[in-house]
């Protein structure tokens, strides 16, 4: 899961907010927690197979 003070995050939605986007915190993070396992499973995934 993201931290929620980390860099990365924060500098996510600076971009998404300069973009013209009104995100809050709270549906970033949702959106996060949904998006970060399936990008982590799908990188595992492609690693094993190309292994």
């Amino acid at each position: 899961m993201s931290v929620t003070g980390s860099q990365a995050t924060i500098l996510w939605l600076q971009m998404i907010r300069r973009g013209g986007e009104n995100v809050g915190f709270l549906q970033f993070l949702k959106v996060g927690s949904v998006a970060m396992p399936v990008a982590l499973l799908s990188t595992l995934g492609v690693r094993l197979l190309t292994g």
